[in-house]
């Protein structure tokens, strides 16, 4: 049998199939021949039932036609890289003839191995650089990893387009490091891809920011917003949502650099970018772009208990926004609640 290899044992593989009475003999013309036990160490099976061995399953009908399938999960089979690195498991099986006398054999199964493409296990960060200081970064042994044993990774690097490295950057593929000074701002994508000793190969990008001085850390300034609550009869006329963008007041005195929302939260709970979040009295859904919108909670008996505009209530939530260079800034977002008038309602039916 072979295990499967390539990008994600997404191509090869050959299940082990036969007849184990084929070369099994009688002296007695005529004697037919059946399987009627099958083991695997101490462990009986079932005759047309997968039965477990180290590496993979064995079926075995009575006729003697079996079929044993690799374990693609096993940690060993996926550590054999070539044909040629096998592994091995030993079932025994009892025969008997038409008289019924018994015989026991052994059916032994190689796994041979084949090559698995390496994966990009850890993905490396934005990287940043200064114009006219020499820049240094050395790719970690454990950002692609390969199960098979004994692999080695070769390493080559271009831009992100497929393109060479810009003039000013180098990169040694022994010691996985990129150098250079760098002679103008922007930002940079980079392309790493690992290789392996049968051709398989996996890549990753990630970007190398460069400005013309150290990053300065962005400033997120407090933002206010505005909603009313529904009024009339039933709630059946006005109310305001608020919206806006958090990101639009915030500032950063790196040239060029771009502000993304990261985190959001209410009190000691944390929210999820683009999902709503429950304040005291209404919901918030911001985005990483900085847009929001806020619902008031129509239910919450606070909010239907202000009279007027000048009566209100507010949520206080807090949000966390990240420059390009991973800088980060936090500040709130207070949404005040406007009141509206509602009507009366016939509470009790006069007799």
């Amino acid at each position: 049998a072979t295990e499967k290899g390539g990008v994600a044992n997404g191509s090869g593989g050959v299940v082990a199939s036969g007849n184990v009475l084929t070369n099994d003999t009688d002296a007695d013309a005529g004697d037919t021949k059946a399987v009627t036990a099958i083991r695997f160490g101490a462990t009986s099976g079932t005759l047309g039932t997968a039965l477990n061995g180290t590496y993979g399953s064995l079926v075995l009908s009575a006729s003697g036609v079996y079929s044993y399938a690799v374990n693609e999960s096993n940690a060993a089979v996926q550590a054999l890289r070539q044909s040629t690195n096998t592994l091995s498991d030993v079932f025994s099986y009892t025969m008997r003839d038409t008289a019924g006398a018994t015989a026991t054999a052994n059916l032994t199964v190689t796994i041979h191995g084949a090559n698995d493409a390496p994966v990009l296990a850890v993905q490396t960060a934005s990287q940043n650089a200064i114009v006219g200081s020499a820049f240094s970064f050395t790719l970690p042994t454990t950002t692609f990893t390969d199960v098979d044993s004994g692999e080695t990774l070769a390493y080559a690097a271009t831009s992100a387009d497929g393109t060479a490295l810009p003039a000013w950057l180098s990169f040694n593929a022994s010691t996985r490091t990129f150098s250079g000074t760098a002679t103008t701002s922007g930002t940079y994508g980079v392309r790493v891809t690992a290789t392996d000793l049968g051709g398989l190969t996996a890549n990753e990008t990630f970007n190398i920011a460069v400005s013309t001085s150290g990053n300065t850390t962005p400033t997120a300034v407090a933002d206010a917003g505005d909603a009313t609550e529904k009024g009339g009869v039933a709630n059946g006329s006005g109310g305001v949502v608020a919206s806006g963008n958090v990101l639009t007041n915030d500032t950063d005195a790196d040239a060029g650099d771009t502000k993304a929302v990261t985190a959001i939260r209410f009190g000691a709970t944390s929210g999820t970018l683009g999902t709503a979040l429950n304040g005291t009295y209404g919901s918030l859904v911001l985005s990483a772009s900085g847009v929001y919108s806020y619902a008031v909670n129509e239910s919450n008996a606070a909010v239907q208990a202000l009279r007027q505009s000048t009566n209100t209530l507010s949520d206080v939530f807090s949000y966390t926004m990240r420059d390009t260079a991973g800088a980060t800034a936090t500040a709130n977002l207070t949404v005040t609640i406007h009141g509206a008038n509602d009507a009366p309602v016939l509470a009790v039916q006069t007799a």
